[in-house]
């Protein structure tokens, strides 16, 4: 799950760069590098299953997803909705910007 504090700041549409988010908040990207590593098994299990499952597939070194996602508001919780909300958000503003430059924004080397 995305963490409660930074789900909590996360903002509800994406009237923010994913830059100047960073900057309003650097408690966040101080915490991304230990939490992302925290995540690393539970993510390449994911990515697994998703592979496995067809509900992922890689075209030309890139993930992509040939079926379009649920609506969060069919996931089984609020919770989990509100996380597929910001989760894709998120995803808005990786889709913008080069990956070593969200990985600078970050403060870590890919």
């Amino acid at each position: 799950m995305l963490p409660t504090d930074t789900r909590n700041d996360l903002p509800t549409q994406a009237v923010h760069s994913m830059s100047a988010w960073l900057t309003e908040h650097p408690q966040h990207r101080a915490a991304f590098a230990e939490r992302a590593a925290a995540l690393t098994n539970y993510t390449r299990a994911s990515l697994r299953t998703a592979l496995r499952h067809h509900a992922l597939s890689v075209t030309r070194g890139a993930l992509h997803c040939p079926r379009a996602p649920k609506p969060a508001s069919a996931a089984p919780s609020e919770e989990v909705a509100d996380c597929a909300r910001r989760a894709g958000l998120v995803g808005r503003w990786l889709a913008v910007v080069e990956p070593t430059q969200a990985y600078n924004l970050l403060g870590v080397r890919p």
